[in-house]
């Protein structure tokens, strides 16, 4: 299982929305998320590295295999620590 460090993936998605400027931001988000979840080596690692213990009150509704968690992980750390830069 390969590491992952949410704070690499955080500044690297940073960067990319710097010199993409994509129309949706949120679109552009969700996108690269999803890319980063779809091996569930992974996902795994995903989980791992955010401390996930808990995901009983996901606003994604019931989480029910190990992709819908780390995206929903992921997509929560992102979405709580992201600067994304002004127009």
């Amino acid at each position: 299982m390969t590491a992952f460090n949410e704070n690499d993936f955080l500044e690297e998605l940073e960067d990319s929305i710097k010199i993409e400027s994509p129309e949706d931001v949120w679109e552009f988000v969700n996108y690269e998320i999803d890319r980063e979840c779809i091996y569930n080596s992974n996902c795994f690692a995903i989980v791992k590295a955010l401390n996930i213990t808990d995901w009983s009150n996901s606003e994604f509704g019931e989480i029910t295999n190990i992709q819908t968690l780390a995206f929903a992980s992921l997509y929560e750390f992102v979405s709580e620590n992201i600067t994304i830069p002004a127009e």
